[in-house]
């Protein structure tokens, strides 16, 4: 049998603020609206060093996308009031620039005189309050990793503009020689510049599960500013997503190469190290990241991880306690600690933390497979089944609750519903062993 875990950016609003909770379900869904803005970007080009026209364009369109966000923060924050857990400026705006959808776009070409011109982008886009709620309720830990990359972006972005700043303030007083080294510089910050925006590009796609997409777009990123770490990190999560672990840990590594302070790439390496079962390494990078970082919760919950598949429990209990106390809402890690009860024996205790899991997060599969997997030792057949098929409900390809919903109803005496159940398993999951066993056992029985 199997339990589950989990591893672990002017008044618009709508007149009155709604309460929002992490973890409760659609708290404005009565009240969704989609709101229409309109931003305006600039960038002027021909004032001094060589530019590409179409770098310059896509300056603009940022400037644009820039705008856009600020006023979307101003109506996320306009309509959300946070009880449990006040969103930080990094939070609003990482939500706004993730439910910012451009659906209109110009960019205009305007001369000022001689070979001067400013590129100017109108943009329209769209906040659908629905959205808004989406990012709310996801996982807090997954919406703090959101939040450290979406900081990440904009403090290179904002590296980047500042240099061009100073290139074109130098050019002014400048030799013709280095007038010439001036302009190289520019063009290694335009591709830097290009390359913030196809690492963008490719957490997109990584959102949106489109992983091979994505690695095209980080793989652009590194060939056009190989110095940039963050493209290095964001490969390494996309193929730790497709269980290319060993691949993961190359990317990993070369982020921590360029950044040998980056937390972020220090926490992630964890997983990929403990799923080829290096816990040492493990918990090494682990207890890197926090030396980076204490108050960083996922690499607490990582080490804790990484310990619990060690049998430590004691271990991963401090170190999961210590991710709840910095990140009270991290449904995953309240999951975690349940399965260590489970192994321990303690089911109430188990159950006690599924149930806050869910309470985070009711659309969370796992904590309801591992509940009902925690009836089943307790006996409680029909409470079990409610969980298995509410985990079902929740990720219909999820094999798990299937296999165990089988053992409920052999153990019942239903042994037709049990063969059904642990068909569907098998199909899930060809290589599923236990629901093999299990059907073999249940058709024995008929």
């Amino acid at each position: 049998m199997q339990i589950i875990h989990q591893a672990p950016l002017a008044a618009l609003g709508l007149g009155a603020a709604f309460t929002v909770i992490w973890g409760v379900a659609d708290p404005m869904a009565a009240f969704a609206e989609v709101r229409v803005i309109e931003a305006d970007g600039y960038y002027i080009m021909g004032d001094g060093p060589e530019e590409s026209q179409a770098v310059a364009k896509e300056r603009a369109r940022a400037d644009a996308k820039r705008v856009a966000s600020e006023q979307a923060g101003l109506y996320v924050e306009s309509i959300t009031e946070i009880k449990k857990s006040k969103l930080s400026r990094d939070e609003i705006r990482t939500i706004s620039a993730n439910v910012l959808e451009v659906h209109e776009e110009k960019v205009t070409p305007e001369v000022l005189g001689g070979s001067t011109i400013q590129y100017h982008c109108h943009i329209k886009a769209r906040v659908d309050t629905a959205s808004i709620t989406q990012q709310l309720q996801q996982d807090r830990q997954k919406f703090e990793e959101a939040v450290r990359q979406n900081k990440e972006m904009e403090a290179q972005l904002a590296k980047v503009n500042a240099e061009l700043a100073e290139l074109k303030e130098k050019y002014k007083t400048a030799t013709e020689a280095e007038k010439q080294e001036i302009n190289r510089e520019v063009k290694r910050n335009e591709d830097e510049f290009t390359a913030v925006q196809w690492n963008d590009k490719g957490r997109e796609l990584n959102d949106k599960k489109d992983y091979h997409g994505a690695i095209k777009c980080y793989q652009k990123a590194i060939e056009l500013a190989p110095r940039y770490p963050y493209p290095w990190n964001n490969m390494g999560i996309t193929y730790r997503k497709l269980g290319d672990y060993n691949k993961a840990i190359e990317c990993y590594k070369k982020a921590i190469k360029l950044d040998p302070k980056d937390a972020t790439a220090w926490a992630n390496i964890a997983n990929p190290y403990r799923h080829l079962g290096d816990y040492d390494k493990a918990i090494e990078s682990c207890r890197k990241a926090i030396e980076l970082d204490s108050q960083y919760s996922t690499a607490w919950h990582n080490m804790g991880y990484a310990y619990e598949d060690l049998g430590k429990h004691d271990k991963a209990i401090e170190c999961y306690q210590k991710a709840i106390e910095l990140e009270p809402q991290g449904a995953t890690t309240w999951n975690n600690m349940g399965c260590i009860y489970i192994r321990l024996g303690n089911c109430d205790k188990a159950i006690e933390y599924f149930q806050k899991a869910i309470e985070l997060d009711p659309k969370y599969e796992s904590p309801w497979n591992n509940m009902g997997f925690t009836y089943n030792k307790l006996g409680n057949y029909n409470k079990a089944i409610e969980c298995f098929q509410r985990a079902i409900e929740l990720d219909s390809k999820f094999a798990n609750p299937w296999n165990h919903m089988g053992t409920a109803y052999y153990q019942l005496g239903n042994y037709a519903k049990a063969v059904e159940c642990f068909r569907k398993a098998i199909q899930l999951n060809p290589g599923y062993e236990d629901a093999k066993e299990g059907l073999a056992l249940a058709q024995a029985r008929l």
